[in-house]
């Protein structure tokens, strides 16, 4: 039995089968959870959604099935692996708001969907990402910009605005690179007329 005060549980490189146990969902202070390279099967628990410490979600190389649940995405992961598993349906939309992921494997399943959703902003123009048809921006109504029909407004307007503001403090950096010169330059030309004249005099 494991204390509910575990915080980290790594059970990789085992032969651990059957569901994933639901005594797992006791831990509420888990950070790290590893079960990779295992014979796990059924689904991924609903109940790991309630382990707000969670920064680390491995489970690839078992037998997972069925769809990823929307409710086991923790909002502070880190990394998360479930590659090679038989997932299937659509990815979880709520890995948009995991602002601190910086690992998501996935690959080795039976997931289809759109990726990547839930973009915002208008299209980068001139690059390949534009060549695109406009269905491969389709479930990210956030977009907009050529190719879709939508156009950004606003937001073409704040990017003349920021240029505009660049190219005025372009100006004030070279006018102020220009005085600092001038200050520079007058005290050395004083300096030296200075010393010649004592060389003459």
């Amino acid at each position: 039995m494991l204390p509910n005060s575990t915080e980290v549980f790594l059970g990789s490189d085992n032969q651990f089968s059957g569901e994933i146990p639901k005594r797992i969902c006791e831990l509420f202070g888990l950070e790290i959870l590893v079960l990779s390279n295992n014979n796990f099967s059924g689904s991924i628990p609903r109940c790991l959604e309630n382990f707000n410490t969670l920064t680390v979600l491995h489970l690839q190389n078992n037998s997972l099935s069925g769809v990823f649940p929307e409710e086991s995405i923790s909002l502070g992961l880190r990394s998360l692996d479930v590659g090679h598993n038989q997932l299937s349906g659509e990815l979880p939309k709520s890995l948009i708001n995991c602002t601190y992921l910086e690992f998501l494997n996935m690959e080795g399943n039976r997931i289809n969907d759109t990726f990547p959703f839930g973009l915002e902003g208008p299209i980068p123009q001139g690059t390949q990402i534009q060549s695109q048809n406009s269905s491969s921006f389709a479930e990210n109504p956030g977009l907009c910009g050529a190719p879709l029909q939508d156009t950004c407004g606003g937001g073409e307007k704040a990017t003349e605005q920021e240029q505009e503001q660049d190219e005025e403090n372009e100006e004030k950096e070279q006018v102020f690179s220009l005085i600092a010169a001038v200050i520079a330059y007058v005290p050395g030309v004083v300096c030296g007329l200075t010393i010649a004249r004592i060389f003459t005099s």
